[in-house]
């Protein structure tokens, strides 16, 4: 998780086309909507070779996600949507005790 947070600190572009680049949210921020030349999996796939590429994993792993990143895609969508899920949750919990 540490990892991908990471990435996604550096990676402004992808991180809002991943998280909020509905027309609304750019418009809201005062901002136009990112227009990425790749879609959602090409930036999984970029952030399994990322989190995969160095670290306490084993070697095995580091290998397949070198040579076949795109069988990490769907877990580590699974893991923003739940990230996703737990950052609304705590927005609401903030919003009701008025510190949001």
């Amino acid at each position: 998780t540490d990892r991908l947070i990471e990435w996604c600190k550096t990676h402004e572009a992808a991180r809002k086309k991943l998280f909020s680049n509905s027309t609304q949210d750019a418009w809201e921020e005062g901002r136009s909507k990112q227009q990425l030349c790749h879609g959602k999996n090409d930036i999984y796939v970029e952030i399994a070779k990322v989190i995969f590429s160095a670290g306490d994993e084993s070697v095995k792993i580091h290998a397949l996600a070198q040579d076949n990143p795109g069988i990490f895609t769907g877990p580590i969508r699974s893991r923003l949507c739940s990230l996703k899920q737990k950052y609304r949750k705590y927005i609401v919990l903030l919003g009701q005790t008025g510190a949001g």
